[in-house]
């Protein structure tokens, strides 16, 4: 009976080893998303408009490929997730630079003085060409 019992708890021992060793998944598509986040920053001129927050982006995406290389997916998982974080941060920088010069741009134009052709243009006509409309009929 001690040998069934030794043997049982060997047995359950070893389900248990292997059940916690068990390695989680690979964070592909972390690595993908953070990827594609990159991509859309870059298309928002963040490289121009937002490099420094760009630029950690890629080098945590670096830093997570690596860890996956290495099989630390947990680590390669935070990496990942923070490097997606920093290029929708870069994305949003570029987007509000942006939209803040084109709003600029716009105001600017509004308080902008008349030019000569445009205070001409209002002036308000004369009767005379009126008058002389009105004699002729």
């Amino acid at each position: 009976m001690t040998i069934r019992l030794r043997n049982c708890s060997l047995v359950l021992m070893t389900i248990f080893c292997v059940g916690c060793s068990a390695s989680e998944p690979a964070p592909t598509n972390r690595i993908t998303q953070a990827d594609l986040a990159i991509r859309a920053a870059v298309d928002a001129k963040a490289a121009d408009l937002a490099p420094v927050e760009l630029q950690s982006a890629r080098d945590k995406l670096a830093q997570a490929r690596k860890m996956m290389a290495a099989e630390k997916y947990t680590e390669a998982r935070r990496l990942a997730a923070s490097a997606q974080v920093d290029a929708e941060l870069a994305e949003a920088k570029a987007e509000t630079t942006v939209m803040r010069r084109a709003a600029d741009q716009i105001l600017r134009g509004a308080y902008k003085p008349p030019t000569e052709a445009e205070r001409e243009s209002r002036k308000p006509l004369t009767s005379e060409p009126a008058a002389k409309d009105r004699a002729t009929q």
